[in-house]
């Protein structure tokens, strides 16, 4: 028999057909299954990068400004005037400068007691407890030139009297002039004073002093 008669056989064709089926089962059967996987998973985004611009200018400083200097107060060295006036005799007048303190360092400063043409030096007003009186006085000749002129009025003027009562010297504040300063400055330092007292001893003090000068027979 002839391979061709063969496979016209119709047993032929059936073992052809069921070889066939065998063999695809075969490659079916060992073929490896895909096994599926199931992974759950998240997206993230990645994060957005914002660029920053950098300052490099310094911030700005409010300039505080500082408060306006307290101004100092000037100390004047004194007491009231109400506390230490004598006006024993109504041309005499003895007055005190008035001041904020009486805080004062004490003068150290001591003179030549056996030099009689040292000028003294005055104690400080408020610690004096009595201030000089007149007891004696020079009558003073009107000048003629304020005389004729019609001319009167106070002469005031600032004595250092000195612990024996003595004028030690004279300073003119004020006057109305016409010869009568000149004459009140040279007849004031023959004037005798009972001298100013700190308890129990008597010092050197300044004061002032109005002379007045009055017409007669006006």
């Amino acid at each position: 028999m002839n391979i061709k008669n063969f496979f016209k056989l119709p047993l032929s064709q059936s073992l052809i057909a069921h070889l066939f089926f065998v063999v695809l089962f075969l490659f079916l059967s060992l073929k490896p299954r895909t096994q599926k996987i199931k992974i759950d998973f998240e997206v993230f985004e990645a994060p957005k990068v914002v660029e920053k611009t950098l300052n490099l200018e310094p911030p700005k400083v409010n300039k505080v400004k500082p408060p306006p200097p307290t101004p100092e107060t000037k100390q004047v060295f004194g007491v009231s005037r109400k506390s230490i006036t004598s006006s024993d005799i109504s041309t005499n007048t003895a007055e005190v400068k008035t001041g904020n303190t009486v805080a004062k360092e004490q003068d150290t400063l001591k003179l030549d007691p056996t030099d009689q043409d040292s000028i003294p030096i005055p104690a400080d007003e408020y610690l004096v407890s009595s201030m000089p009186v007149l007891i004696s006085e020079v009558r003073i000749p009107y000048p003629e030139e304020a005389k004729k002129a019609g001319i009167e009025g106070p002469v005031v003027l600032e004595l250092l009297i000195d612990n024996q009562g003595r004028v030690r010297s004279v300073t003119l504040i004020k006057g109305p002039g016409f010869g009568l300063n000149e004459a009140a400055l040279a007849a004031i330092k023959n004037f005798k004073f009972r001298p100013a007292m700190m308890k129990d001893q008597s010092v050197a003090v300044k004061i002032k002093y109005t002379y007045r000068f009055v017409l007669e027979n006006r």
